[in-house]
């Protein structure tokens, strides 16, 4: 039998060609070759796309080429980015990537554990130390609960991921610093200005709070009684307004986003309802606004994670459209005394940039005039969560003044004191409210001084004529537009008659 054996095997090693390893040798290197020059080919006819929707982010461009960087190694540094981002099919292959990549990891207790750090996309916001799981404060739990239908939740990174949710555990591990000394700041500004303007805080509590059943909800520390916490440390003439209660009454409705850290513009409203309460005001009903709607929305949250299940979970962006008469202008940085005409919504804004359909995204201030002649003038101080909160106020104030905390360059009790501003808002997500960046932020803002940019001096290349010494470089007029405004269509509008400088009487904090 083994002999038989043999005679075949030889019998057919005599009846292939001898050339066989080349010809299989050879197919292997066309094949090769050929996909290779296709995706070569493809790179070079089909359209470059200039943003990945699935990584929310802008992609390489081509760089301009210049005998200064093709030798310093810039030029080819940059072309190679440039193909790595836009090699054909590159979205969907790394769809497929991530795909694969969430399979990794062991199921514990209707968890999957994934290996990764933080990340920082929330980092303008301001996020405390975030707890693992398991170490909420049980003992003070207040936050309502969810009907449990047995749905699993996974951690990815430093975000709980719950029924097509992306949820950022809060946790301060019972210490109340950062809300002493966020209230202490709100109270600064009442002893800096006195009763002559009228102060409100909100604080924001966040998704988590109102999204998990009670299993779940040791992943996270409740935030009511920080809020409450930093309400009672007001000044008396400071309100605090209860925001939460109503929240929490709606909380089976479209209050936050599923893939994104902020709440809706309806989440907002309810809060514009609890404000209205406070300040006298008579809120205007819900069904009287024009609504609006951006699809397809995925978030900050979805970008940091890029899980499949928020992937197909997308969200979409209401907006409200107020009936009141206004005109709004918006202040570029470094331009703090140039409006520039501008509406409160970015019909633009599309896609992963959908929210940034509030406001236009985040300004270092925007001005706006109303039809409204009750002599009430607001200046609300806010981080990104005040963006779709904003708009609502339009209806109540002869002027409203949103200033970001991060970006405004003036000092504003000066500011308020010459406008003639007679009521003041702090609304800050609860993240931001017990971050002490943030608080530092809206402390600074008191008496900071503004410095007016000066653009470093280029160096004259041989071709041109070197500048006389002393004249002074000049910041352009003529700076682009903010979140993607062409300024030439905008012309800067005449300038109010007031001081062009703000000086203090007092140092910096």
């Amino acid at each position: 039998m083994a002999h038989f054996s043999h005679k075949r095997r030889a019998r057919r090693a005599q009846e292939e060609p001898e050339d066989y390893p080349v010809l299989a040798s050879a197919l292997n290197i066309g094949l090769c070759v050929g996909l290779l020059g296709l995706f070569g080919v493809l790179s070079l006819v089909m359209p470059k796309p200039t943003v990945s929707e699935f990584e929310k982010r802008e992609l390489a461009k081509m760089p301009e080429f210049s005998a200064k960087s093709l030798f310093a190694g810039e030029y080819t540094r940059d072309v190679d980015l440039f193909y790595s981002d836009t090699f054909p099919f590159r979205e969907g292959l790394v769809s497929f990537a991530s795909t694969l990549d969430e399979m990794k990891g062991i199921r514990m207790d209707d968890l999957r554990i994934h290996s990764g750090g933080a990340s920082s996309s929330q980092s303008e916001e301001g996020l405390p130390d975030i707890l693992p799981p398991g170490e909420g404060d049980e003992s003070t739990s207040s936050a309502p609960s969810v009907a449990d239908d047995g749905a699993e939740g996974e951690w990815k990174g430093d975000m709980f991921i719950y029924k097509g949710q992306a949820l950022s555990a809060f946790g301060v591990g019972g210490n109340m610093s950062m809300a002493d000394s966020y209230a202490a700041t709100i109270n600064a500004y009442h002893a800096a200005l006195g009763d002559s303007v009228k102060i409100y805080n909100i604080v924001i509590p966040t998704h988590v709070e109102f999204a998990l059943p009670e299993r779940y909800q040791s992943i996270t520390q409740p935030q009511k009684p920080n809020i409450d916490y930093i309400y009672g440390k007001l000044d008396p003439a400071v309100t605090g307004v209860n925001i939460y209660d109503t929240l929490s009454q709606h909380r089976d409705e479209y209050l936050y986003f599923n893939t994104d850290h902020h709440w809706t513009a309806l989440g907002a409203y309810y809060a514009y309802v609890e404000f209205c309460k406070a300040a006298d005001l008579t809120p205007v009903p819900l069904s009287d606004f024009t609504v609006k709607t951006k699809p397809d929305f995925l978030g900050s949250l979805y970008s940091q994670s890029q899980d499949s299940q928020l992937r197909n979970n997308p969200d979409h962006v209401d907006y409200y459209l107020p009936s009141t008469p206004y005109q709004a202008y918006l202040y570029q940085r470094n331009q703090p005394f140039t409006p520039y005409a501008t509406s409160l919504f970015a019909e633009y804004a599309s896609g992963v940039n959908s929210y940034s359909v509030f406001l236009g995204g985040d300004l270092p201030l925007i001005r706006i005039d109303t039809g409204v002649k009750n002599g009430r003038k607001i200046l609300m101080v806010k981080e990104s969560f005040g963006n779709c909160f904003a708009p609502f106020l339009v209806n109540h104030y002869e002027q409203v003044y949103v200033v970001d905390q991060r970006y405004f360059q003036l000092g504003l009790v000066n500011f308020i004191q010459e406008n003639g501003i007679n009521e003041l808002l702090f609304i800050n997500n609860i993240f931001a409210a017990n971050t002490g960046i943030r608080i530092q932020e809206i402390r600074n803002l008191m008496y900071q001084q503004y410095v007016p940019y000066v653009p470093p001096v280029e160096e004259p290349s041989s071709s041109q004529e070197a500048p006389p010494e002393d004249e002074e470089a000049m910041p352009s007029s003529q700076e682009g537009g903010a979140n993607g405004e062409n300024p030439s269509q905008e012309e800067p509008l005449p300038e109010e008659e007031e001081d062009s400088v703000y000086y203090d009487d007092e140092e910096e904090e």
